[in-house]
């Protein structure tokens, strides 16, 4: 994997980009020139590994959920392999423990593959966290990965994430069942990235959406409520339609966030940050045009930050902060980046760590790394 020796640092403008060619067109929302600019600073030179002498290989692959995060104690759990894990230690730089906490099981939704990810406490602390899960068909995916069918999954604790129970129905319903053939080796839904809304009075859940059929793999979201004492009601999804009104009504939900050109949005990770009273994602950019025309250095594909004033319209320009293959496409020959979280640092949202997981190759596994980031003020 190549060594950044740089020094990125470029304006998140809290003001109206207009829509580039490709990009979602989601609403036309009137520009607030009084709104306060901040950059979004990110220092590649402080890239280091998380949790590399734990024994894991192929982490994190998927979002990673934050289930302490103090001044001297860090607990995380994300996916590893085909398994979920909580890896705990004194801070990123220094974990220690990983402890198994879900797994594959026959005959459920996550026959093959279970990865619990970002999560959301209620108002008793019960925890919430959206796993992504497979059932593998035979099929394979570019770079030797098993194809699958994938859903979105709901893990709860009540343990401080110690274990879970895992909901055996999806979380959000799909059109397409596991039976329909889209001509690919990959279908369903699944990366999924969870959040409570600004006033805590609704819970956004953003996906990728593999079904394809008239779609490149983008990035779909649905939202469900949250009671009057504090507890999200998971029992009915609202889908969001092209006319940006969420229905209860079985939908295909809209892309919020999808790629120009020849080119997927995926692996979305959301928070809501206070500093600068926007949601903010970062995702992974698959250029594939870029594989198709024999390039050997990527100039799109990677990792890119978007922000959007209500967690629904992503109307500003996207803006890639590395820049890297987004997948595995061959098995041998591409080094790539994917599966972006931000981790804020404790009490402290204008700063923390970038992390993600990196490779040279799919041979050598994949490993989880961080680099610092800071938003400034303009």
């Amino acid at each position: 994997m190549k060594k950044y020796n740089l020094f990125i640092s470029f304006l998140i403008l809290i003001t109206f980009f207009g829509c580039q060619k490709g990009d979602d067109l989601n609403s036309n929302e009137p520009s607030n020139n009084n709104e306060i600019s901040y950059s979004f600073n990110l220092d590649l030179t402080s890239e280091f590994p998380v949790g590399h002498n734990l024994g894991l290989n192929f982490y994190n692959d998927i979002t990673v959920g934050v289930l302490t995060n103090e001044s001297n104690n860090i607990r995380l759990i994300t996916a590893a392999g085909t398994k979920s894990y909580a890896l705990e230690g004194s801070g990123l730089s220094n974990l220690i423990t990983a402890t198994e906490v879900a797994s594959p099981e026959s005959n459920t939704i996550y026959a093959n593959y279970v990865g619990l990810g970002q999560l959301i406490r209620d108002s008793q602390e019960t925890i919430y966290s959206v796993f992504h899960s497979e059932k593998h068909d035979g099929s394979i995916l570019p770079g030797n990965i098993p194809g699958f069918y994938a859903s979105v999954g709901l893990g709860i604790s009540t343990d401080n994430g110690q274990t879970f129970e895992l909901n055996s129905e999806p979380l959000v319903a799909n059109i397409y069942d596991s039976n329909y053939d889209n001509g690919y080796g990959d279908g369903g839904l699944g990366e999924p990235s969870i959040i409570y809304s600004k006033d805590s009075t609704e819970v956004y859940l953003y996906y990728v959406d593999h079904n394809r059929s008239g779609r490149s793999v983008n990035i779909s979201m649905a939202k469900f409520n949250v009671l009057d004492n504090g507890i999200p009601d998971f029992t009915t999804c609202y889908y969001l339609n092209e006319n940006n009104e969420f229905t209860s009504s079985l939908i295909r939900s809209k892309e919020v966030v999808a790629g120009a050109g020849y080119s997927d949005a995926i692996f979305p990770h959301v928070t809501y940050n206070s500093f600068i009273n926007k949601y903010i994602m970062v995702y992974s950019l698959n250029h594939y045009g870029e594989y198709h025309d024999g390039v050997q250095v990527p100039s799109k594909s990677g990792i890119y930050l978007r922000q959007s004033k209500d967690g629904i319209n992503w109307v500003d320009a996207p803006k890639k902060i590395i820049t890297d293959w987004s997948i595995p496409y061959s098995y041998n020959n591409h080094s790539f980046i994917w599966h972006p979280n931000l981790i804020y640092a404790p009490n402290n949202q204008s700063e923390g760590y970038l992390v993600y997981s990196k490779a040279n190759t799919l041979q050598e596994g994949h490993k989880m790394w961080a680099i610092k980031f800071e938003f400034e003020e303009e």
